[in-house]
């Protein structure tokens, strides 16, 4: 007979379910024994029973022995069955251990996702509020700047009435002499008329050589203030010049002292020793005496001599060490200080300012170039090292190109609009016009246009696209390029005037993500953010199991005004994605770090896919802090090498 055995359905656990069940098959194999016990002994006494009634004479004392025997069995037996169902049970118990065991692992991990995800929020939280603090300093920045130039623009003003007002009287004051004198000729005509005629051809003769006399003067007057304007233009633009290399140098003295590759070093100190020299250049042609540019000069050179001696010191095969990174600390701070100084007065600098100067050497630019020698005095009384080399680098521009920025980040999935694999025979084919038109209604289904016109054709890099038009009912145009391949929608600009921020960093973050969303992109993450006016510029890149993909790029510009994107360009993601095989790494994380300066402080750090010159690399990036400055510094996950240092400031 089949045991049937109910399971209840409101049991707390799958533990206590399966106690129960072993309990019950337990009881039930014990009963069965002791049945089959208890039967065996009612037939050996109903046997003994029928022996007896046949007259069998066995004596009461064997009938005893027999009963005594038949319990002695059934506690055997009784023992036997125990024995096996406390195996099944110490079975089953084996059993639920195991699943216990599992189920806690599995939350283990799931514990260490969450955590991680919780990590990457808080992450991405501190990115943003970084973000939104540089761009409110840029902001205020940007209106001190504004309420500055309109307060130099109403001085110009007031200046420009008060020099109109000056000469209105001047001319005034000049006609009432002339009537004055009118008024004394004709007193005095009476007394002069029989000399009219002498009198007539004498002021003829006068007029005569007057006229000839003021076209000289008219004409040398002309030639002489163009000389003068073409002068100050020439000295603008050599200051212009000048504040612009200051910064070339600024920028190269600031890589180069985290740097702690003898191949970068080598690149930047290189370009740093051509800026060094084409500034000295800049300072000749300035129209000052020696005494005036004295001290930024020998600072100058004293830069192009360190560059030249670290420079040789590398040829020989040597490494910069602890001073020589002291050096460049010292030149960095000390330029840093000369270059805000230029960029101050170059935002104020006029052509009075100049015509003052050229006259008496004082003004504005006096007060600058007297400043800029009391910060450089200290730095050249330091006495820094000669070069070591006898002949002055002549390296030539082709060999001292700067080290180009990384291509700026990011990736995403390709859109889901046939771009990734999608149907052979359409990818063949193409789209025709119509095809683009109607895929233009379906991507901006949520902005206020009715109708769309293809008005040409264009090429962006290996694709062609139909150039597809159309605007709303305010007559505002939007233009969107669509691939003549697969219809992927490349880029787009939808001419809108922003002019009042409604819609916060946050929300506009939101409205990017969403449009990329509609178009199939996912897998994306923000890593750069620029804020225009009330227009913000996002770009994405692709991000697949904590790497980052930087040659997937798409930007998406958001309107603070009407909260709608207006422009797009995901041309990189398109022409770089595809199915990369899994990120390869010949050293560590931690080998990577001891690579690093040693005076930086990493504050994260993640691997990520780059583009360079040879092509895409794998590279782990570390954002590192030094004094107030942040910088992204790329090493090689192949070698360790340095493949960039970008600082933060100059892609926000």
């Amino acid at each position: 007979m089949k045991k049937k055995t109910e399971i209840a359905t409101n049991t707390s656990s799958g533990v206590e379910k399966v106690e129960r069940i072993e309990q019950e098959q337990k009881t039930e194999r014990t009963r069965g024994g002791a049945k089959r016990v208890e039967r065996n002994v009612v037939e050996k006494e109903v046997s003994a029973k029928g022996d007896s009634a046949m007259g069998d004479s066995t004596s009461d004392a064997k009938e005893l022995a027999d009963k005594n025997h038949g319990k002695v069995n059934a506690k055997k037996m009784n023992g036997q069955l125990s024995g096996e169902a406390k195996k099944e049970s110490d079975a089953a118990k084996a059993r639920v251990e195991a699943a216990l065991k599992k189920k806690e692992a599995q939350e283990k991990r799931k514990a260490a996702r969450l955590e991680k995800q919780k990590q990457r929020a808080e992450l991405r939280a501190k990115k943003q509020a970084e973000k939104k603090a540089l761009i409110e300093k840029r902001a205020a920045a940007k209106k001190a700047l504004a309420e500055k130039r309109a307060q130099e623009k109403e001085a110009r003003l007031q200046e420009r009435a008060h020099t109109k007002a000056n000469k209105n009287q001047a001319q005034s004051k000049k006609r009432a002499q002339k009537a004055k004198q009118k008024d004394s000729k004709r007193k005095n005509r009476g007394e002069h008329r029989e000399g009219y005629g002498g009198w007539l051809a004498a002021v003829v003769t006068l007029g005569v050589v007057s006229l000839a006399l003021t076209t000289a003067v008219t004409v040398g007057a002309v030639e002489m203030k163009k000389t003068k304007e073409g002068l100050l233009t020439a000295h603008k633009g050599t200051m212009y010049e000048l504040t612009g290399i200051m910064e070339h140098v600024d920028d190269d003295l600031d890589r180069v002292r985290i740097s702690n590759s003898t191949a970068q070093q080598s690149r930047i100190l290189t370009d740093l020793l051509v800026q060094a020299r084409l500034a000295e250049m800049d300072l000749e042609r300035l129209p000052m005496a020696a005494e005036m540019d004295r001290g930024v000069t020998i600072f100058v050179n004293r830069t192009a001599a360190e560059c030249e001696r670290m420079l040789a010191k590398l040829r020989r095969g040597e490494k910069l060490n602890d001073a020589d990174k002291e050096k460049l600390q010292q030149l960095y701070q000390k330029n840093h200080a000369v270059r805000r100084e230029l960029d101050n007065f170059v935002q104020e600098m006029t052509d009075k300012d100049w015509t003052a100067f050229l006259k008496d050497g004082m003004g504005a630019i006096g007060d600058t170039f007297e400043k800029l020698e009391q910060m450089t005095l200290e730095e050249n009384r330091m006495g820094l090292d000669k070069p070591m080399g006898t002949e002055r680098s002549k390296t030539t521009g082709a060999g001292m190109e700067r080290d180009k920025k990384m291509e700026e980040m990011p990736p995403m999935e390709k859109a889901k609009n046939g771009n990734e694999n999608g149907d052979e025979n359409r990818q063949q084919k193409g789209i025709d016009p119509a095809r683009a038109e109607t895929l233009c209604q379906n991507y901006f289904s949520d902005y206020s246009i009715t109708e769309f016109q293809c008005v040409g054709e264009s090429m962006l890099g290996p694709r062609k696209a139909y150039n597809v038009q159309g605007s709303d009912e305010k007559g505002t145009m939007l233009l969107a390029e669509i691939s003549q391949t697969d219809g992927a929608l490349l880029r787009f600009d939808y001419y809108e005037d922003c002019n009042v921020e409604n819609f916060d960093i946050k929300n506009a973050e939101r409205i990017a993500e969403q449009f990329l969303e509609k178009l199939g992109y996912d897998d994306l993450e923000i890593v750069r953010m620029r804020e225009s006016g009330t227009t913000i510029d996002f770009t994405f890149v692709y991000e697949d199991d904590g790497v980052v993909y930087y040659p997937d790029e798409v930007r998406v510009k958001v309107c603070q005004t009407r909260g709608v994107v207006t422009g797009m360009d995901a041309t990189k993601y398109l022409f770089h994605h595809k199915n990369r095989e899994e990120a390869q790494v010949k050293i560590t994380l931690a080998e990577a770090y001891e690579r690093l300066y040693d005076e930086l402080t990493v504050e994260s750090s993640r691997l990520a896919v780059v583009k360079t010159a040879r092509g895409e690399q794998t590279a782990y990036e570390f954002l590192c802090s030094y004094g107030e400055e942040k910088y992204f510094v790329y090493l090689s996950a192949e070698n360790g090498e340095e493949i960039s240092i970008v600082n933060a400031r100059s892609i926000s």
